[in-house]
């Protein structure tokens, strides 16, 4: 009996694993199928991943953490008057705007408050930068505004932006002129402004 059962799980074991071995797998940037040489040129540090697998196809899609786009004059009127909203006073919609939102109450936010180089930088350049930490909702993120902290009650910013993120922790910096440039995940917010200066 024991045998039996052992013979039947390794043949089991073999199967999957052996359909595993024949899946087809398509490699996808920006909508358009790659060869996996050229989805394997790619630098890890400015793209993320996501596969789909099914019983016979596994799908590898590439996706860049930084996207550049462009808020019309509405747009950017709406999203200025809700960051007053949100930050009061302190906003000033004529300097280059980074915000750094945070998904989850958890220590980054807190770490990043205190990220000396990052705060040092932004304070040298305050005549054309601010820099705002924001949590969600339901982040349970405690607002402070000492230490740039903010909380976004209505998840505007997290729906706008960044709705299909899968990330914790996502970016986005507003340029007066309505440009904006969105970054998906990226832990270090130095390494978010450092790609944001121009």
């Amino acid at each position: 009996m024991k045998k039996t059962l052992t013979t039947i799980i390794f043949l089991i074991s073999i199967t999957c694993f052996s359909q595993d071995l024949n899946k087809e797998t398509h490699y996808y940037f920006q909508g358009n199928q790659i060869t996996k040489t050229q989805f394997e040129s790619f630098d890890n540090r400015k793209i993320y991943t996501r596969t789909i697998e099914n019983d016979s196809l596994i799908i590898e899609k590439i996706y860049l953490h930084k996207s550049i786009g462009k808020l019309d004059s509405i747009q950017l009127k709406q999203v200025t008057m809700f960051l007053t909203k949100i930050i009061g006073s302190e906003f000033n919609q004529e300097k280059k705007t980074m915000i750094h939102l945070y998904r989850e109450n958890d220590k980054n936010i807190y770490s990043d408050s205190k990220y000396k180089k990052y705060w040092k930088w932004i304070k040298n350049n305050s005549k054309r930068y601010q820099s705002f930490l924001i949590g969600t909702k339901d982040s349970q993120i405690e607002p402070n505004k000492k230490k740039h902290i903010y909380l976004d009650q209505y998840d505007l910013i997290e729906k706008l932006f960044f709705q299909s993120s899968d990330f914790k922790i996502n970016h986005i910096l507003i340029k007066p002129n309505g440009e904006i440039y969105i970054y998906f995940g990226l832990n270090d917010i130095l390494h978010a402004l450092d790609w944001s200066v121009d």
